[in-house]
């Protein structure tokens, strides 16, 4: 069920990016924050956070295959 989830998330996000065009990274997508947040510094801080949780699932693997 996880897998089918990160596989449509996945699909989802890649046909996003692909409509993606450089003008497109500077604009704001988040004026709540000083400065306000870019499409590009937005999308640094997902890949950001998705290597954080790919880095989690492994050492938790680690930990189970090690039991």
């Amino acid at each position: 069920m996880l897998t089918a989830y990160f596989d449509a998330v996945h699909e989802q996000t890649m046909r996003f990016v692909a409509t993606l065009t450089e003008a497109d990274l500077p604009r704001i997508v988040d004026e709540h924050w000083d400065p306000p947040v870019t499409l590009a510094v937005r999308l640094i801080s997902v890949i950001s956070d998705n290597l954080q949780h790919a880095g989690q699932a492994m050492y938790l693997r680690g930990i189970i295959e090690a039991s």
